[in-house]
């Protein structure tokens, strides 16, 4: 039983994005390759910011597999199913967040919450039916509440608020100690005013994400 624990939790923001680069061709596979155009600039381990056709990979934030050319495989990213993932449809461009190692530390955070994502569900039952019945339909909207020490000055405040401002997604990384990494694009809302509290607390301001596609996880 694998168990991952949240302690040592590193967050970490983009801090700036490249040019978007047109994604003319993305293969139904098991791990989908998405064919770039020529001046793409991505090597091995890019995360990518991706807008595409299909539904389930707009917004999504990957990380490049391989790079033959002009062919990136996006790793972990299963588009096999031609239901899900019309065949020629997925096309679009992808923004790599630059460089990879340019992501910014989240410091002093002292609570991540999540909500949402619940299943919602249609109810199914009809006039001749003994027994009520519902099926799944989507997910509701999932936010991370972020809990944070309150210091405008330090540097990574600057690029949330930024984002908040712009009202435009902005990338996240969420890495735990045992290696798993989890990737999303995400709405920022800051609080403006710090929480406070008596008897001596310390100031605190709240941040949430509220997430615009599916999270990517990695193993490591």
């Amino acid at each position: 039983m694998g168990i991952t624990r949240a302690i040592e939790v590193q967050l970490a923001a983009a801090q700036t994005y490249g040019t978007a680069k047109n994604m003319t061709a993305v293969t139904n596979a098991a791990e989908a390759v998405a064919t770039l155009e020529a001046s793409h600039g991505v090597v091995v381990g890019d995360y990518l910011e991706l807008t595409s056709g299909w539904a389930r990979l707009n917004g999504r934030i990957v990380r490049a597999k391989t790079v033959v050319t002009n062919d990136v495989t996006l790793e972990g990213i299963n588009t096999s199913s031609t239901v899900r993932f019309p065949a020629g449809l997925g096309t679009g461009t992808v923004r790599k967040i630059t460089p990879a190692s340019g992501l910014i530390a989240l410091s002093q955070v002292k609570l991540v919450a999540t909500s949402g994502g619940e299943m919602g569900f249609e109810d199914m039952t009809t006039v001749d039916d003994v027994q009520g019945k519902e099926a799944p339909t989507i997910p509701g909207p999932t936010r991370l509440t972020l809990t944070c020490f309150d210091d405008p000055t330090l540097a990574w405040y600057a690029v949330l608020l930024a984002a908040a401002d712009a009202t435009t997604p902005l990338a996240f990384r969420m890495r735990f100690p045992n290696g798993v990494m989890l990737l999303l694009n995400a709405y920022v809302a800051l609080s403006r005013f710090p929480q406070i509290e008596g008897g001596g607390m310390a100031l605190k301001s709240t941040i949430t994400l509220s997430l615009v596609a599916d999270t990517t996880r990695y193993a490591s």
